[in-house]
């Protein structure tokens, strides 16, 4: 299997896959920037949509954990827009979230993200090694927020592409609850060509040295295709304005126990 296979619609539904619109996927996703509040972000003109438009099969499979990590912070911020002004390539992220038996769109499910800036620095105060001893990033909450799944089991985010760090390949940490049980705590990923299209065209990170760690070398779940593979991000870019980034999370009732 091809690591990074661009679907077309067909390739899809003959692998009895719903298209992103056949399983619900509201029009506040295919919505232009200007209606974001991204504060005028702009894709680099070197980054194309074949760049960037990669997708996985997305079957109907218990999302499993992966670790917490030592950068989550309790911000409990509610909110959509979660860049507090950061620069960086625009990201809307949609994730649909499911029954894992039944494949029913679950609601009022709550997805706490966090991920780094550009520069491959999370906010909050949190572990030295996550973002220094930096005060000002310290005292900020960017890549931070919580949004809740609605009656399609679509919950959204604004916010940027994700920058690097040593040790660790592009990724989103997510926590999911239900009322108040947290279900599962996972991490999701991009595919390694749309990475290398952003961070080396768009203005915001091409100043940044040439990444040191891939899909394949990641100390989470790299080496491993058949591992990573249902934790990646389905992408396009839209309008060539903003990256649209979806992912199924299926999930049950009670805290999933599998490990990814």
């Amino acid at each position: 299997m091809n690591e990074e296979k661009l679907l077309s619609r067909r390739d899809w539904l003959s692998r009895g896959v719903k298209t992103a619109t056949a399983v619900g996927l509201g029009l506040a996703a295919m919505r232009g920037v200007s209606q974001m509040g991204w504060g005028g972000f702009k894709a680099s003109a070197g980054i194309t949509p074949e760049a960037v438009a990669f997708a996985a099969a997305e079957p109907c499979v218990l999302t499993c954990t992966q670790t917490l990590g030592p950068c989550y912070f309790a911000a409990n911020l509610i909110r959509r827009d979660i860049t507090e002004g950061k620069a960086g390539m625009p990201v809307r992220l949609g994730f649909r979230f499911v029954d894992a038996d039944t494949c029913n769109p679950l609601p009022n499910v709550a997805v706490d993200i966090w991920h780094t800036d550009a520069s491959g620095v999370y906010s909050a105060p949190i572990s030295q090694m996550c973002n220094g001893t930096d005060p000002t990033v310290q005292a900020q909450r960017f890549a931070r927020g919580i949004q809740t799944s609605d009656a399609n089991g679509w919950a959204y985010f604004d916010t940027i592409y994700p920058g690097w760090y040593s040790g660790r390949t592009t990724h989103i940490h997510a926590t999911c609850r239900i009322g108040a049980t947290a279900i599962v705590t996972t991490q999701f990923y991009f595919w390694d060509n749309v990475s290398e299209a952003i961070y080396r065209n768009h203005p915001t990170y091409i100043s940044r040295p040439v990444r040191n760690t891939t899909n394949s070398t990641d100390n989470i779940l790299g080496g491993s295709l058949s591992r990573m593979l249902p934790y990646m991000f389905n992408t396009r870019m839209v309008n060539n304005k903003y990256l649209l980034a979806t992912k199924t999370i299926a999930l049950r009732s009670t805290p999933t126990a599998c490990a990814a």
